[in-house]
């Protein structure tokens, strides 16, 4: 029960170069996305105001982020979780990109049955070195992808990306929390993953020196109380998840210092 999930310490897997690193990962989230039953992606919401609407740290990212409709969009690190296709039916051009050929594979599979092919263009590869123009892209996202990254390169290299005055948000996982990543590398629990590659948890150390590479950037934490609502299995819209989700935002806005100690950190910037 208590043997680690993971493949590469933590400390060993930021020593690893780009090439490196970016194999393991091919490796961890191809067997992944090919375990999927199919069937499952054709059941998934993907109308964007009921899937933004379903967490709040979405609701959040989302809301600073703005309306998709008409701009363009880079999905970093997209993996399995469908967003190029969600984010293409609500009327954005999607560039999207990952490091595992079959995961971008299955995307390709999942804008075709969805009818957006033409909207969502798929790219092999690590998000530290990217094919594209400078200033291409009005808006930058990543779901549970910057602390896959080497962020020294990823920073630059997506502010080389953003238009001026573009906008980026990123979900991550923060690792202050000493506890909390006990139990994500040593504790089985539902749908936990198997095997864990070099992917480290944010600290705001990390955050900070990445914002450095815009204009502004803020930080919010979500999920410390609201755990809970995991533990519990509570659907979205129960009540009690609701009310641990405004615990956490009061006691977020009364001691600012606990957000480190939060399950997840949502980090906005404007180029």
């Amino acid at each position: 029960m208590l043997k680690s999930n993971r493949s590469i310490a933590k400390a060993e897997a930021a020593k690893l170069d780009l090439s490196t690193r970016v194999n393991v990962e091919a490796q961890i989230i191809d067997a992944r996305a090919v375990a999927i039953e199919r069937t499952r992606f054709e059941r998934m919401e993907t109308r964007y105001a009921p899937w933004v609407a379903a967490t709040s740290w979405r609701q959040h990212l989302f809301g600073f982020l703005g309306p998709l409709d008409g701009k363009v969009i880079l999905d970093i690190g997209c993996g399995y979780a469908m967003t190029p296709i969600v984010f293409a039916l609500a009327g954005a051009t999607v560039y999207a990109v990952d490091v595992g050929p079959k995961t971008i594979a299955t995307n390709q599979w999942f804008a075709e049955y969805k009818g957006v092919a033409d909207r969502v263009h798929l790219h092999v590869g690590p998000a530290e070195d990217l094919p594209y123009p400078n200033g291409m892209f009005d808006l930058v996202y990543g779901g549970a992808a910057l602390h896959h990254l080497q962020l020294d390169r990823a920073g630059p290299e997506i502010a080389r990306l953003l238009k001026k005055g573009g906008r980026g948000g990123f979900q991550d996982p923060l690792g202050h929390n000493w506890l909390l990543e006990f139990g994500r590398d040593r504790v089985a629990y539902k749908d936990k993953h198997p095997v864990k590659g070099t992917d480290r948890p944010l600290h705001i150390r990390d955050i900070e020196a990445f914002g450095s590479h815009f204009a502004t950037y803020s930080y919010r934490g979500f999920e410390l109380l609201g755990m809970a609502s995991k533990l519990l299995r509570l659907s979205s819209d129960a009540r009690l998840r609701r009310l641990l989700t405004k615990a956490d935002s009061a006691v977020f806005d009364m001691l600012p210092y606990m957000q480190r100690y939060a399950r997840f950190v949502v980090t906005c910037v404007i180029k």
